[in-house]
């Protein structure tokens, strides 16, 4: 099989919608029960993944095929239906296993520079785990200490200083000169890898590198409750332009964003050199929709694939 780590780079701000209305909030995003962190469900990115797939034309598309049927029936599953008008619902898995997109960076507003990105070292060591798994690499960056209620960044312009991070007054402390940089290495990892040095993503890897903060889970459980983003809307009526519906509220990962996930093509001989190249064309270097409210512009994300150093049988 082969195996690649998928980063989102949130482009606009996303609304991947939960199961039910939490508090004040109507329609919130997904998170996960134990840790409160937003993702993206693997189905719910799977069916991104199969709609952009069949919005290039892969439904009528049998090169490299299986059984007879289409590029997008072989990755996806075969469709019962909706061929005709749509990608159509999934009568059974296709080829390409599609993981959870996780949290990695949270950008957050600050009173300098704008705003930073803040991780944790949960998010970090699901990070190294997916890299474990998908490329061989078993962990030569350590892990920074992060002080109780604190925070840390490479050695540079936020260390040793009280910073605002969103809500929250943070110490943020920095590496000494002479001593490893924990996070300067995580940053450069993922800058490099998430969000790329073209000219046009150049200045925001820069940033990342210099202002990437890893602070304590307490710090991080605040943050990801209150630097979302929210928005309130109304739905009219057509004929009147009155309102029919609301105000309703919906949250929204922001624009900045970097999350993470593992997809894994299962091996089929000979016919999965086909399919891995259709997974680079289709995902690597690419804007994506995701989620909800797709007509006003929502959802879009830059996909960076890490291939796996080999296949295994």
């Amino acid at each position: 099989m082969r195996t690649y780590l998928l980063y989102l780079y949130t482009e606009s701000p996303l609304h991947a919608g939960g199961a039910e209305a939490d508090g004040s909030v109507d329609l919130p995003i997904q998170r996960e029960a134990a840790t409160g962190y937003p993702l993206v469900w693997g189905q719910s990115l799977k069916g991104a993944l199969r709609q952009a797939a069949y919005d290039a034309g892969w439904g009528d598309d049998r090169d490299g095929a299986a059984d007879g049927g289409t590029v997008l029936d072989t990755l996806f599953g075969r469709a019962t239906t909706g061929d005709d008008d749509g990608p159509g619902v999934n009568a059974n898995a296709g080829r390409l296993v599609v993981g959870d997109a996780q949290l990695l960076a949270l950008p957050v507003p600050t009173l300098m520079e704008t705003f930073a990105w803040a991780t944790s070292a949960l998010a970090l060591s699901r990070l190294a785990r997916k890299h474990a798994r998908v490329c061989d690499d078993r962990g030569t960056r350590p892990f920074p200490a992060v002080p109780d209620g604190g925070g840390v960044c490479a050695e540079g312009k936020w260390e040793d200083t009280r910073q605002v991070l969103g809500p929250c007054v943070v110490p943020v402390r920095g590496a000494r000169k002479g001593e490893p940089d924990p996070v300067a290495e995580w940053a450069d990892l993922i800058a490099r890898e998430g969000i790329g040095d073209e000219p046009f993503f150049a200045p925001f890897a820069g940033k990342l590198r210099e202002d990437l903060i890893v602070v304590d889970e307490t710090v991080m459980g605040q943050l990801l409750r209150e630097c979302t983003e929210l928005s309130v809307r109304v739905q009219l009526d057509p004929e009147n332009k009155t309102v029919a519906n609301g105000p309703f509220t919906s949250e929204y990962l922001p624009a900045e964003t970097l999350l993470v996930s593992v997809l894994t093509l299962r091996d089929d001989g000979a016919a999965s050199t086909g399919l891995a190249d259709r997974v680079d064309e289709l995902l690597d270097g690419r804007v994506l929709q995701i989620g909800g409210d797709e007509t006003l512009g929502k959802g879009l994300v830059w996909t960076r694939l890490v291939k796996g150093e080999g296949d295994a049988t």
